[in-house]
């Protein structure tokens, strides 16, 4: 009873873990999507703002230029019609400011003369100023009532989207007044914001590419922190039979129970020695992977026969093998530049996967031949076969914990660190390991271990 529960604490904890871990994920992908939104908010709002701010001063520049022209026009009727007369500005009009000169010497042309601003003339001086300051041309001049309706206009020409200046009064009861419409504005917008736009589309790419690395990165890291969380439930859950099997012979010898049958109590200490050693050499592979991937590990290479190796390997596992097996074995090359130890635990991780992924009767091939770079070590056999999604990533260490449950179902235990084993046994030698399958059909591992030189 213990043991059950403490198994089920075990296997909580690690769920508990999971969990844990996936939020954490999620709450980071969210904190960037988060950021980009408000970077595209805060660069758009900037963006926004900067183009009203242009817009309202190429509107107030062109305003500034109208009083201007009104004033020539203004002054050249003035001396036309009003034939040498002094108009006593001052007194119509309690300043000397240019606006107020204007709207006073039309009203005084409008009461006295009857003479009305002339927008043809207007125009015209409005042409040249604007040409001087350097803004666009193409405007109408209109003139409108108190209410802002349009009584009169220069040209035909003015666009729904014009950028209009502000009202010129040109009656002192503010009846009437002169506005001008800038009706093609935009060049020069653009030309002046084309600099802010293109740095902003800039920040804008590099932060979206950043972004989606970002967010691509956090989806990796998920991939692998769910592969590793599956790694360690499947390896919680294949510890368990071995730690239990321990753990129960053990308190049965303790018992005293089998004191007096040698036979039955030597078979409880075989269990335990062969579970022990199971797990022992479980560590021993993670360890060995740990210092292989962190190129701790030294190996010790030199000239190595390959007979006597896979002759030892081919007869433990006919020992060991519940099921027929029968080996093919044909080594055209017969000598590598290896460290043995690493090397023939690197293929019989190979025959054992053939093993434990075969059918009723299991047939292994072994072959060895060369090209000029590597001796091509083969191991071949006529199991269940790799799906060409796993085969992208059953050289990871975690890679066989995405399909451990259908596995596990399947009969197959283990939680996949022997193909990782065998790879980061071949990147050591300066070499790679390659696999070939077809679903229900065959597997052919290839090992490429390099030449002597």
């Amino acid at each position: 009873m213990d043991l059950v529960f403490s198994n089920l604490l075990l296997t909580f904890a690690v769920e508990s873990d999971i969990q844990s871990k996936s939020m954490q994920k999620n709450k980071y992908k969210y904190v960037a999507v988060g950021a980009m939104v408000a970077v595209i908010l805060l660069l758009g709002l900037y963006m926004w703002m900067t183009y009203r701010s242009t817009v309202r001063d190429i509107s107030e520049r062109a305003g500034n230029q109208l009083p201007w022209a009104m004033f020539y026009e203004s002054y050249h009727r003035a001396d036309i019609v009003s034939k040498g007369d002094t108009l006593s500005l001052p007194q119509l009009r309690g300043d000397l400011s240019l606006v107020s000169s204007v709207e006073g010497m039309n009203d005084v042309l409008s009461r006295r003369y009857h003479s009305e601003i002339s927008l043809d003339t207007l125009a015209q001086y409005m042409d040249s100023l604007l040409s001087v300051v350097g803004l666009n041309r193409e405007f109408t001049i209109l003139e409108v009532d108190g209410m802002g309706k349009i009584l009169r206009r220069s040209n035909d020409q003015q666009t729904s989207s014009a950028l209009k200046t502000r009202v010129f009064s040109i009656r002192r009861d503010q009846s009437r007044g002169i506005q001008l419409a800038l009706n093609n504005p935009y060049p020069e917008v653009a030309r002046r914001l084309s600099p802010l736009f293109a740095a902003s589309a800039i920040i804008l790419i590099l932060f979206g590419a950043i972004l989606l690395r970002l967010l691509r990165y956090l989806d990796e890291q998920k991939m692998m922190a769910d592969l590793r969380n599956d790694f360690s439930y499947a390896m919680v859950h294949d510890m368990k039979s071995p730690l239990s099997s321990i753990i129960m012979g053990a308190r049965f010898l303790h018992s005293g129970k089998v004191d007096y049958k040698p036979q039955i109590k030597e078979k409880y200490f075989s269990i335990i020695e062969s579970e022990a050693e199971h797990l022992l050499a479980l560590v021993n592979k993670l360890l060995t992977i740990s210092k292989l991937e962190n190129k701790k590990l030294i190996l010790n290479k030199q000239q190595v026969s390959l007979e006597p190796i896979i002759d030892d390997l081919v007869e433990k596992a006919k020992t060991k093998s519940e099921k027929p097996i029968r080996f093919t074995v044909d080594l055209l090359t017969k000598h590598v530049q290896a460290d043995e130890q690493y090397l023939a635990e690197a293929i019989s991780n190979l025959i054992d996967n053939a093993i434990k992924y075969s059918k009723d009767e299991i047939e292994i091939s072994i072959t060895s031949q060369q090209n000029d770079k590597y001796v091509l070590l083969k191991v071949r056999d006529n199991g269940i076969g790799i799906s060409k999604e796993d085969q992208r990533i059953i050289f990871d260490k975690f890679g066989r914990a995405a399909i451990h449950e259908q596995n596990r179902k399947g009969g197959v235990s283990g939680f996949g660190l022997g193909l990782n084993y065998v790879d980061q046994v071949m990147q050591a030698h300066g070499g790679k390991v390659s696999v070939a399958s077809e679903k229900d059909n065959y597997s052919e591992f290839t090992l490429y271990i390099p030449k002597s030189v």
